[in-house]
Order: C-alpha cells, then sequence, then structure tokens
C-alpha cells in the first residue's frame, strides 16, 4: 500500500493527524527565555496551515546556560510555556517541545564539553565534564522533561545533534575521553542513553532523539556509528529518531544554502529507518512537495520535517493537501531567518513578511480604493503591489526590463542562485491571479505618471550602480557586472576577467564567468569578499569561487585601469596589477528613488527598498509590505 504525506502516523501511544513536522527552529521572538505573545502567534500562524505536529524550538534545560532560546529549566518559565500549550489546543495538531543543551556551542556564558577542545580559534576553551557534573546535566534533562509535562506537551525532544553537548560527546573528533563516556563509539553514546533513559523514568511522554547521521567533518562522527547510536536510542526508550546532519563547523549541512539540491539528507534518514523499528523523521530541504512524497512513499522514513519552508509558506500541508501547488510561496534557502536568528535578532523572512509580527499582520480592506502606481518590480515593488491589491485597491506595476523581478532577476541568474527566480515567478503568477495591471518593457517618467494619473505612486525602482573616479574607469573593456551576468557582453571562455568588488554581486558574477570558462580574479577593498551574504552561503560561495580557481585579492584597493591590466594598491601600499581582457564593476549601489520621486509634482509618493536604501531581500520585501499595508 502506498504511502501518503497526510496518511496518520503513531508516536509512541500518539495518533498524528499526518506525517508533517514543523522543525525546531529558534526565532528569538522569546524574552529573557519567556515565551512571548510574539512567539505563541508565531506558532499559532503554522498551527493554523495544517501541520500535524509541532516541535517548539530548543528550550535551554540547564540555569547555567546563557543563550538567547526560551528555558525550560525553571518555575519561572511555566506560564509562557503553557499559555503557548493551550494556544494550540484548538488546533488538530501535536505539540511537543525540544530540549537542548548547547555545550561548547554557547554564544556567552560557561561552556562545557566532553573535553577541552574549542570550536574554533577564537571561542573559549571549554570546560571538561567531570563524570559528577555529567550526572548533573543528566537530571536537568530529566526535570526539564517533567516541566515538559507540567506545561502540557504531549512529547519531547532532545536535541543530539548539530554539536550542541549529546553530540559533542559523540564525535570521536572532539571527544578524547579515556573514562567511560569516550573511546568507542558505545561509550561516547553513553551520554544520551544516560539521558534517555532518565527522561524516560521521569515523564511518560513519548521521546524523540534528534541524530546526526554525519558530522560532516573530517574524522567526525559518520553514518555507521549514527546506525549505532540509533539501534542504542531505541533501546534506551526512544520513540522516534529525528536524522540530520552538520555541526556549527559544517551549516552548509545542516541549513543547507539554495545551491545544495533538495532532499540532500534523504540516504541519511534511510540508513537510520532500515535499522530501527520506531518512526524516523528526515530533514533537509524538504519543502518541494513531489520530493517529501517520494521520501514517504520509498519508506525512506516515516515523517517529514519542515522548518524554513514552513516559515516562509506556513499554509503548506493545506495548499499541498488540496493541490494548490500555485499558491506555495517557495523558500529559497536564502537563510535570511537563520542569519537573523544567528546574531541574535528577530526571525525574519525574505520571502514572507508576516514572519516575526503574525501577532500584529492582518490584511484589512482598504476603507476607499485608491489608484496605485508601483514603479519597479524588485523584491520591494513586487510586494507593495501584491498587499496593495489584496486591500482592494487598483495596482499597475511598471517595469522598465522585459522580466519582472528587478534585482532576484540578475542575482538568480549566478549558478549557485537559480532559486530566487522560483520567488520572481511566483510572485508573477500571484501579481496576475489577484489582478495586478503589469506592464513590462514600460520605463516610467514624469509624463507616464501624469497619463496614468495615480492617487499614490510607489516607487521601488532600485540602485544603480556606483562608479567611482578611478582612471581608466571609463575605458572600453570596463563594464557593469550585471550587465555581464545578463549576457550583455559577451565573455570568450579563456577571457581574464577582474571583477572589481567582492559583494553578492561581484561574487555572483565572478561564479557565473568562472563556470563558463573564464579566468577571474576578484579585487576587494575590505579584508573578507561576500560582504552582505547571509554567512552560511557566503562560506559555500567563497569555497565555490576557490574551487572554480578564482582569485581573490582583499585588502586591494583599484587605482587605475588601463587597456589590458588592473591596478591595485595593498594595504602597506605595495602596487600590484593583474592582466585584464575584460574589467566587471561590482563596487556598491546609489539609490534611484529620490530623484525620480522629486519629479513628479505633487503625487503622494513612497519610496522604498533599494531605491530608498540598498539593503538585502528581507528589508526590501518587508518594506515592500509596509508601503502595501499604508496606501
Amino acid at each position: 500500500m502506498s504511502r501518503s504525506l497526510f496518511d496518520p502516523v503513531r508516536l509512541g501511544p500518539l495518533t498524528l493527524r499526518n506525517r508533517l513536522v514543523m522543525a525546531p527552529m529558534g526565532t528569538c521572538l522569546d524574552n529573557g527565555g519567556h515565551i512571548t505573545d510574539d512567539t505563541v502567534a508565531y506558532y499559532v500562524r503554522r498551527a493554523q496551515g495544517g501541520v500535524g505536529t509541532i516541535t517548539v524550538e530548543g528550550c535551554l534545560v540547564s540555569p547555567d546556560t546563557v543563550g538567547p532560546e526560551p528555558r525550560i529549566c525553571a518555575d519561572e518559565y511555566l506560564p509562557g510555556l503553557r499559555t503557548l500549550v493551550g494556544a494550540l489546543a484548538p488546533y488538530d495538531v501535536t505539540v511537543g517541545v525540544q530540549l537542548m543543551h548547547p555545550g561548547r556551542q554557547v554564544v556567552e556564558g560557561p561552556s562545557v564539553a566532553p573535553s577541552p577542545v574549542p570550536l574554533n580559534s577564537v571561542s573559549p576553551v571549554p570546560h571538561e565534564l567531570t563524570a559528577a557534573e555529567i550526572a548533573v546535566i543528566v537530571a536537568q534533562y530529566a526535570r526539564a522533561a517533567r516541566y515538559a509535562r507540567e506545561a502540557g506537551f504531549a512529547f519531547v525532544e532532545v536535541h543530539g545533534a548539530h554539536g550542541y553537548l549529546p553530540s559533542n560527546f559523540l564525535s570521536p573528533q572532539h571527544n578524547h575521553r579515556t573514562d567511560a563516556y569516550g573511546g568507542p563509539v558505545e561509550n561516547r553514546a553513553r551520554f544520551s542513553v544516560e539521558v534517555a533513559r532518565a527522561i524516560v523514568a521521569a515523564v511518560d511522554l513519548p521521546l524523540v532523539w534528534r541524530l546526526n547521521g554525519t558530522d560532516a567533518e573530517p574524522g567526525g562522527f559518520g553514518l555507521d556509528d549514527a546506525v549505532t547510536t540509533a539501534r542504542m536510542m531505541q533501546d534506551a526508550g526512544a520513540a522516534a529518531i529525528s536524522v540530520t546532519s552538520g555541526t556549527w563547523l559544517t551549516l552548509q549541512e545542516t541549513l543547507a544554502p539554495m545551491s545544495v539540491p533538495r532532499g540532500h539528507m534523504r540516504a541519511l534518514a534511510a540508513a537510520v529507518t532500515a535499522a530501527v523499528d520506531v518512526p524516523v523523521m528526515a530533514v533537509g530541504r524538504l519543502d518541494d512537495p513531489a520530493v517529501a512524497a517520494e521520501v514517504v512513499e520509498k519508506e525512506e522514513a516515516d515523517l517529514i520535517l519542515l522548518g524554513r519552508g514552513l516559515i516562509a509558506e506556513p499554509d503548506w500541508p493545506l495548499l499541498v493537501r488540496d493541490g494548490r501547488l500555485d499558491e506555495l510561496r517557495p523558500c529559497i534557502a536564502c537563510n535570511a531567518c537563520v542569519d537573523l536568528v544567528g546574531r541574535g535578532e528577530r526571525a525574519r523572512c525574505s520571502v514572507n513578511p508576516e514572519v516575526g509580527r503574525e501577532r500584529t499582520w492582518e490584511i484589512v480592506p482598504a476603507p476607499t480604493p485608491r489608484r496605485v502606481m508601483v514603479v519597479g518590480s524588485g523584491p520591494a515593488g513586487l510586494e507593495a503591489a501584491r498587499v496593495a491589491r489584496l486591500r482592494g485597491h487598483e495596482v499597475s506595476l511598471w517595469e522598465r526590463d522585459a522580466e519582472l523581478g528587478g534585482k532576484l532577476e540578475v542575482a538568480g541568474l549566478a549558478p549557485s542562485k537559480h532559486e530566487v527566480l522560483r520567488l520572481r515567478a511566483h510572485q508573477a503568477q500571484r501579481l496576475a491571479a489577484v489582478g495586478v495591471e503589469i506592464h513590462t518593457s514600460s520605463p516610467v517618467s514624469a509624463e507616464t505618471v501624469a497619463a496614468v494619473a495615480p492617487d499614490v505612486v510607489v516607487v521601488a525602482t532600485g540602485a544603480t550602480s556606483l562608479v567611482p573616479p578611478i582612471p581608466g574607469i571609463d575605458g572600453p573593456t570596463v563594464h557593469d557586472a550585471q550587465a555581464l551576468l545578463r549576457g550583455e557582453i559577451a565573455v570568450p571562455a579563456g577571457a581574464r576577467v577582474v571583477v572589481v568588488g567582492g559583494s553578492a554581486t561581484g561574487c555572483e558574477t565572478a561564479e557565473l564567468l568562472a563556470s563558463r570558462g573564464a579566468e577571474v580574479t576578484v579585487v576587494e577593498m575590505q579584508r573578507s569578499v561576500g560582504r552582505g551574504i547571509e554567512a552560511i552561503t557566503r562560506r559555500q560561495i567563497v569555497r565555490t569561487l576557490k574551487r572554480e580557481g578564482v582569485r581573490i585579492r582583499t585588502g586591494a584597493t583599484v587605482v587605475g585601469i588601463e587597456p589590458g591590466w588592473v591596478h591595485w594598491r595593498e594595504g602597506d601600499g605595495t602596487e600590484r596589477a593583474v592582466e585584464a581582457d575584460l574589467v566587471a564593476l561590482a563596487i556598491g549601489w546609489r539609490p534611484t528613488g529620490a530623484a525620480f520621486a522629486g519629479s513628479l509634482g505633487a503625487v503622494e509618493v513612497r519610496v522604498l527598498g533599494d531605491a530608498d536604501a540598498p539593503g538585502d531581500f528581507v528589508r526590501a520585501v518587508n518594506a515592500g509590505a509596509d508601503a502595501g499595508l499604508a496606501v
């Protein structure tokens, strides 16, 4: 019998309504470890979307641990946790909570680990836990499970992956102990087994154990050890195993950027599924409905975890169940949500402006419909047009190029950024569906605006490239990097191309041209390249550039360009040069909105996105939504 995403499934004594589970992901919506109204609204919105199970983000089990996560280690945190569970009760959803101890991966405060091995060269050397201290932490997990039961959660999950404390014990690379907690995998798994047994003895709630299928680190925890550990966790009382991968050192596995194929962890889940008799959860860019369904149908896993996909589209389960796939807002795995939370900021999303403000978000019909003219179809303009139209305004969208997208269209041309084009296609389809009047290949002037006679003009014209006064910058071989990305300038294989500027556009240009056989050098004033790119994606694209043979020169100020050469000065004053058949400028951006708005006379004008101040997709989409709500 074939299996469906929407079959009920057992988790110990519980029956889950479907096979879709909201993955535990941090939000930074709490306040000093306490659940807030914003946290509650965030989870309620996902429950409304039809997911069968919600695992609330990792809550700290130890009072000694300092971090941005909610806490589940004292009586004072119970009221907020109870409120959250109670708010989710009206929905047909099973709610659990993840228990976590970050170990050495703390943001601040005491760092502890099985061995005194620091996370990296700038992290403190962690305190090596004694056997007595280990016993205290095991008891803290059990106490946290009792708090979970008191709060009304239906199950608990232990975060035993991603390099947090249980995972750190499992790592042969970082666990150097010679006692009963070190050495063979059976010993390295002892801490995990003790935690599981303590929880099972303390509460009658099903226990889910989150386990790395691999650390993806050289000499780290691998799949064979994962299979052995999964069996041990089952024997220790785990009712399900959630299979993931990666640590803080290999986050491109844990939170794969858009360049990583969907379902990249499927084989790990399948190996564990074949080895245990309890349900297995799979994760890893499974927000494509066809891929998720295939994982279940092929019995590679029993349950599908959706993390970033539910941030981008809370209604994913209902839309997929009802076959309304054209309404499915795509997660583009840009990791903006992750990057913000990693910096201790509130979760936001580059495709969904509701995120982080679910408590106050409401698209209210406009009291008086108006004629709204949106000029520019980048992420800000697209979202402004969508929201304004949903409020009942008569909206027209004007784009000078033949394709909608603006910054989206250019960014999506790089090999690692094609996912961006899915967002552009989705937005274009939704604008047409709701009745926005779309004009492409339509430059807009003051005369155009006067002819249309709108009540309000939303200026989302983006930004133009900065062209600093460098000698030779106006030469015949020098071009805007966007022109090379778009293919407007022929770049033959073997051509020597110097990209001046190592920001997002510079890196994307270098990646594309190198993939087509050009010999590329990036020259950047700052100490590193990839400014403006989310950290995980940045790490991935820099690796790609190096693999493609791109030469990166940082701390280098271009001082002159002449036919065949680019000259720069290094920090110590040394002047150097590199041969160049073509030069691509990706130095920065200058907003265009103020000048255009000033030409429009007395009409009401709102300037937003890059047209106001260059920024990222999150800023642009949220600015567009705000404009649509306000006009």
